[in-house]
């Protein structure tokens, strides 16, 4: 039988493995931006990944590793995509547009 202890150790080295694969994926960057997106990838990771576990029904240390690692991958597409569409405004209220049902 597994205690609190235990899991929480097997919560840790979950995290751990995908600060690794953040890191290896970060390679080429600045060592201080690497520090910074290991560190919020492991937060993120650990804050977001029980609760996203819970709401997807799916085990919580896959949860955890799998928000650990593209959880900056998300963020970092849904900042282009912003920077995209604020280089083209009318681009944004053409897609506004279609949205809404084309009118």
């Amino acid at each position: 039988m597994l205690d609190a202890t235990d899991n929480a150790i097997r919560t840790l080295l979950a995290i751990l493995g995908g600060l690794v694969l953040v890191w290896l994926r970060t390679d080429g960057m600045a060592l201080l931006a690497r520090m910074g997106i290991v560190i919020a990838s492991g937060a993120i990771g650990y804050v977001a990944g029980p609760e996203i576990a819970l709401w997807l029904g799916t085990p919580e240390r896959l949860t955890i590793v799998g928000v650990t690692v593209l959880g900056p991958l998300a963020l970092e597409t849904a900042a282009a995509a912003l920077l995209w569409l604020k280089r083209d405004p009318a681009h944004l209220a053409e897609m506004l547009r279609l949205w809404r049902g084309g009118k």
